[in-house]
């Protein structure tokens, strides 16, 4: 049995017009300054919750969390049902209504291997438990999935270990596939009150998929030391839940508190957990209301819960028990490369790969993608590594409707208020807001093309839709900084790392509701490094295209008088091949442009004459003088050849009428022109990638188009593009996308390279000055598991 109790001195303090306007994440203000030997939560912009312990329907669950400022919840139930219960249909809406708040989800609590399930039942619910929060957890933006280990159902301690032990090998393995993570807590279970067998499971099992979720109060009850408990699995935990109680009046009873208040030691369980690094969330499950495996919930939940996140964000740390000893920086390239290569997250690569991201561009509208979900498991496992992030949002439709923007993306936006707002970009960032000049970017895009084979790791090389293109680079993003970071103790301090995660990369959109808002909007740096497949060689400049689309707009004829109507099929043919020869060449025979003509289509009946069609050519160009140069050769060669298609086909009886109406008849338009390449970057960064031992693109070897382009002209700063694999070996628009995990790592290796380079080289041109970390403004920052 447990009950709960509340101070009512700080429910009233809780109360007062001061606090109530205060949200949890909130530094402590001055009144609320502690003694000499203590001082409020430093993790106080990393608190979440459990939601069914403030409401049981999601609409209360949103309230309390938007009344506390959080940006993310864990979830147990809705409406009273589990989440594995849910219909897929009620899940998405949830999505959608949480994500519509501003709310990510943290963690999923599963019933797997919990207190209901003994060892000796049916493991056939466990199993099918996983499959359906991986499901759900793609679209809620979340791969962390709460385990306990099973009660022993009768058995003996060494055949209860063994099926524990056993079942969770087999839970790990089809995790590691599905590309998600099992917490397991201190709670239910052989290894949930036991330090030794913990780490026992651990070692047995040998998954990366299984990790530790930490619970500070779960000790009360069940009669052991959490504390002691944390100091041996300090290294193994992933995720933290905190509550509070006192003993109860028999054993295994406890009795509920707000955070500070019982015998769980919680402040120096959260102090522990921050001198030893510990980046992620707190996520408070308080039962001062809801007890689930005791079947209570009381009707007022929503106060008491509120109350204990207020009093957890000010609770009074001890204070540091030593000062954590700063890692020795290597060298730039000599001592990283004696160093093993970053370990890449495999599992979250299989979960952003089972996550459909490819946008309605290429997909046509209707077709479900998760494009917001993935982004938000990006930056919970960002958070993971220090980052905060400081923007994950949609332009506005007037910041995207202008000349420069695609045609497609234009129609778009005009035809549909949620194609923007469900394809939003994420801006991360480690480290204080620092000047430019000590500011390195990354982009990536999680968005990709359409198509694809179901997702796959072998254990050395990733197959599916994103794996090169650009998933895969965009996880080993994050390996290459947390490895530097380790190494260096100037990035995060003295340096910053920007990365943008961004959607409409893809599609034709050309990052004009993505990259561009962003790069406008002032998240760039001194370096901007835009990470795509160029086989680890940087491209220190990046190609734009004009697509050109032209329009036979005539009469149809059936196919016994063809001579009545306009055939679009010989005439757009014939410029087809005009435009082919016209345009491949120039008067020195070296086209400044490169023309692809990309598609015609005019119908498919075979007895009819189709008098309408169209032709796409794309123009791409290095200098924003050769796409104009590009856009009026166009417009000669149409020209040309609308001439030299009349005077060939005016006398053959067939096509006289396509041939005298075709100049009428035929129209140019343009679907995008009149974007930005990236042009030559300052010596200054050749040299600096060159001393991180990054090989350079050669000159010879063309370029190709992506997002870089929006990063022309930016002032003092050097901009190129560096990745992983290939655009044409790695097939990534192609059957069989795949990057192997060597190059991946290897990729890690050099970012880790490239950014202690640039760490030295801040040092050297402003000087070894020590700027402290400042707080990022908490109506910018998403706290903690807000992916």
């Amino acid at each position: 049995m447990s009950r709960s109790t509340e101070s009512p001195a700080y429910a009233e303090h809780a109360e007062s017009p001061e606090h109530a306007a205060s949200p949890a994440y909130a530094e402590p203000s001055e009144h609320a300054a502690s003694p000499a030997d203590t001082r409020p939560l430093g993790p106080a912009g990393r608190i979440t919750g459990i939601g069914d312990e403030a409401a049981p329907d999601l609409a209360g669950q949103i309230a309390v969390a938007r009344e506390l400022g959080w940006t993310s919840l864990e979830l147990r139930s809705l409406d009273g049902t589990a989440l594995a219960d849910l219909p897929e249909p009620v899940v998405r809406e949830a999505a959608g209504r949480l994500h519509a708040a501003g709310l990510g989800v943290v963690c999923l609590d599963s019933r797997i291997g919990n207190w209901a399930r003994p060892v000796t039942g049916p493991f056939s619910a466990d199993l099918e438990e996983l499959e359906r929060l991986a499901e759900y957890g793609r679209i809620l933006g979340c791969r962390s999935l709460r385990v306990m280990s099973w009660t022993d159902g009768g058995l003996p301690e060494e055949a209860w270990a063994a099926g524990a032990i056993d079942r969770m090998r087999r839970l790990a393995r089809r995790a590691e596939s599905l590309g998600v993570e099992l917490l397991h807590e201190n709670c239910a279970g052989w290894a949930g009150s036991d330090a030794s067998r913990t780490l026992r499971l651990l070692a047995e099992v040998g998954s990366p998929a299984l990790r530790v979720l930490f619970d500070t109060g779960n000790g009360v009850p069940y009669g052991y030391d959490a504390h002691a408990l944390l100091e041996e699995l300090l290294p193994h935990v992933a995720h933290v839940h905190v509550k509070d109680a006192l003993p109860g009046d028999r054993p295994g009873e406890a009795v509920y508190t707000l955070p500070g208040e019982g015998t769980a030691r919680v402040a120096d369980c959260v102090r522990l957990l921050e001198e030893y690094g510990y980046p992620g969330a707190y996520s408070l499950e308080p039962h001062l209301a809801v007890v689930p495996h005791e079947g209570v919930r009381s009707e007022d939940a929503a106060g008491p819960f509120v109350r204990a996140a207020r009093r957890l964000a000010a609770l009074p740390l001890p204070a540091p028990t030593g000062v954590p000893k700063a890692l020795p920086r290597p060298a730039p390239t000599a001592a990283l490369k004696a160093l093993p290569r970053p370990a890449v997250d495999t599992g979250l690569l299989l979960h952003l790969l089972h996550t459909p991201t490819a946008g309605p561009l290429e997909t046509g509208s209707g077709t479900p993608h998760l494009t917001t979900a993935a982004l938000r498991s990006y930056a919970t496992a960002a958070q993971r590594l220090g980052f905060g992030t400081v923007r994950l949002g949609a332009p506005a439709p007037s910041a995207v409707l202008r000349d420069d923007t695609p045609a497609p993306v234009r129609r778009a936006v005009a035809a549909d208020p949620a194609f923007l707002a469900d394809q939003p970009s994420l801006v991360l960032r480690l480290g204080p807001e620092l000047p430019r000049e000590r500011t390195v970017m990354f982009n990536v895009h999680l968005d990709t093309v359409a198509g694809g084979e179901p997702p796959a790791f072998d254990g050395a090389r990733f197959t599916g839709r994103g794996a090169v293109d650009a998933k895969g680079p965009a996880v080993a993003l994050l390996a290459g900084v947390a490895a530097a970071a380790r190494t260096c103790p100037d990035i995060g301090r003295d340096v910053a790392v920007l990365v943008q995660a961004v959607a409409g990369e893809e599609g034709g959109a050309l990052g004009t509701f993505g990259t561009r808002p962003l790069v406008e909007a002032g998240h760039t740096g001194r370096l901007n490094v835009f990470c795509e497949p160029t086989g680890l060689r940087h491209l220190p400049r990046a190609t734009a295209a004009a697509t050109a689309r032209i329009t036979v707009g005539g009469e149809d004829a059936v196919d016994d008088r063809p001579e009545a109507g306009h055939n679009a099929t010989v005439l757009l043919g014939f410029l087809a091949q005009h435009l082919a020869a016209a345009l491949g060449r120039d008067a020195s025979g070296t086209p400044p442009f490169t023309v692809c003509v990309a598609g015609l289509h005019t119908g498919t009946l075979h007895n009819k004459v189709h008098g309408t069609g169209s032709l796409l050519l794309n123009l791409a160009y290095a200098t924003a003088e050769a796409g104009a140069a590009a856009e009026r050769a166009l417009v000669r060669a149409l020209d040309a050849g609308l001439r030299e298609f009349a005077a060939r086909f005016s006398g053959t009886p067939p096509f006289a009428r396509t041939a005298e109406d075709a100049a009428r008849i035929t129209r140019l338009e343009w679907e995008k022109r009149g974007l930005p390449a990236l042009g030559p970057q300052p010596e200054w960064g050749e040299k600096l990638l060159a001393r991180a031992g990054v090989d350079r693109w050669p000159d010879d070897e063309p370029a190709f188009t992506c997002d870089a382009i929006w990063a022309e002209g930016l002032p003092d700063s050097f901009t190129t593009v560096f990745g992983p694999g290939s655009l044409d070996a790695n097939r990534a628009h192609a059957a069989g996308e795949f990057v192997d995990l060597a190059d991946l790592e290897a990729f890690a290796d050099r970012t880790a390279a490239l950014l202690t380079a640039f760490a030295d080289d801040v040092r050297r041109r402003v000087g070894a000055r020590h700027t402290a970390p400042v707080s990022v403004p908490t109506d910018l920052t998403e706290k903690a598991g807000t992916a």
